[in-house]
């Protein structure tokens, strides 16, 4: 049995630090059965693969360098390549949505099918922590998530997050690109008893434009999987529907050390099988957009979305207007 002394030493160890608060503490004690499942999850996490890796530091563990040059990144093309590529993700996920749905999510072992059945409630349990770090972010930044009804989850997935964001907000709508994945998300939906959750497939790309109306955005570990300029386009079009004073909170990588993207390379290129794609937008394109869809940051944070030489971004925005 895991302890909550275990896991805060588990914290200071490994991570470096001290834990957020005692709810987290205590979620990590109830998941892990003992020091071994504990140390394998720390050790798994994204936070901890951060800090391995950061073999470039800066003035701390898990610090990016200040002089990463430049990347080349194309984000401006032609609607019609912005479905090609909607397709080619599409076809992605919906072939790991009918495979390894779960580890699509959060890609550890465990999750995998042939172990989901032993894991599947620690899986979904695990969906509250982010969405407490939205309540967090929005009571740092002085705003009352209670004025907010309509939250729309951007990749939703197979439903971990969805489940705890309906706990939150009147209604909640799940998109995602994978029909696959929607199918899982409705099953999550339908054995915690909800009904306020309704669903979209966002297969293309004008679909965006039939959102109902929504006053929170919500994305996490999503925005990634998609190359910049369609990652690019998704942002700015679900920004512009955001009602005025809607608040949007989400995660998206940013820069990525010995990284460029052209559009036409990747569009000549053999789209991967059973893998997960992962690009960036650079800031300036990032805060283009934020200034072009009258938002504008309560908070921007680097985050531990992704191990690798990445700088991954978690803002908090807040749409002008009443």
């Amino acid at each position: 049995m895991v302890s909550n002394t275990d896991v805060v030493m588990a914290y200071r160890l490994l991570m470096g630090r001290e834990p957020d608060n005692e709810q987290v503490v205590e979620q990590h004690a109830a998941r892990f059965r003992d020091w071994a499942e504990l140390r394998t999850g720390f050790m798994e996490s994204n936070e901890f693969r951060t800090i391995v890796n950061s073999s470039d530091r800066g003035s701390g563990p898990g610090v990016k360098p200040l002089s990463w040059p430049p990347a080349q990144v194309e984000v401006e093309i032609p609607p019609d390549q912005l479905q090609r590529m909607a397709e080619r993700i599409e076809r992605e996920f919906v072939y790991l949505g009918s495979r390894e749905p779960h580890w699509s999510v959060l890609t550890a072992d465990r999750y995998k099918s042939a172990n989901i059945s032993e894991h599947e409630a620690e899986f979904f349990e695990s969906g509250e922590e982010p969405v407490n770090e939205l309540v967090m972010a929005a009571a740092r930044a002085g705003v009352d998530l209670s004025r907010y009804q309509n939250c729309f989850e951007l990749g939703c997935g197979v439903g971990r997050l969805t489940i705890w964001l309906a706990a939150r907000f009147r209604h909640v709508t799940g998109g995602d690109i994978s029909a696959a994945h929607l199918e899982h998300a409705r099953a999550a939906v339908a054995r915690a008893d909800l009904n306020n959750v309704s669903f979209i497939h966002l297969n293309e790309i004008g679909l965006y434009q039939n959102l109902p109306p929504f006053d929170v955005f919500f994305s996490l570990i999503v925005l990634q999987h998609n190359p910049p300029p369609l990652m690019a386009h998704i942002l700015e079009v679900v920004l512009n529907k955001l009602a005025p004073g809607g608040i949007a909170y989400f995660q998206i990588p940013t820069y990525l050390r010995d990284y460029g993207f052209s559009a036409s390379a990747y569009l000549d290129s053999v789209a991967p099988v059973g893998d997960v794609e992962v690009h960036c937008v650079p800031q300036p394109v990032l805060f283009e957009i934020i200034e072009r869809t009258g938002c504008r940051v309560l908070e921007i944070r680097e985050d531990a979305a992704l191990g690798e030489p990445v700088i991954s971004n978690r803002l908090l925005l807040k749409k002008r207007g009443s």
